[in-house]
């Protein structure tokens, strides 16, 4: 079984960041940045937008529909 990062979620799906237990929704990928790519991301609770590093583990709770 391999290990869930944050690079290979999709825009939607929610999970929880394992080093925190934190609940988060996956917003989108931005990809022309100079420091080249970043995972936008927004807490479940509301409080605030941030990014979190590709290689962050995390545990998916609901999954975007295909």
């Amino acid at each position: 079984m391999t290990k869930q990062t944050v690079r290979w979620l999709k825009s939607g799906d929610i999970f929880m960041l394992k080093r925190t237990g934190e609940m988060y929704e996956y917003i989108c990928r931005e990809i022309k940045t100079p420091s080249g790519i970043k995972h936008w991301v927004k807490r479940l609770d509301g409080k605030k937008h941030s990014t979190l590093h590709h290689s962050c583990h995390v545990e998916l709770v609901i999954g975007r529909q295909a």
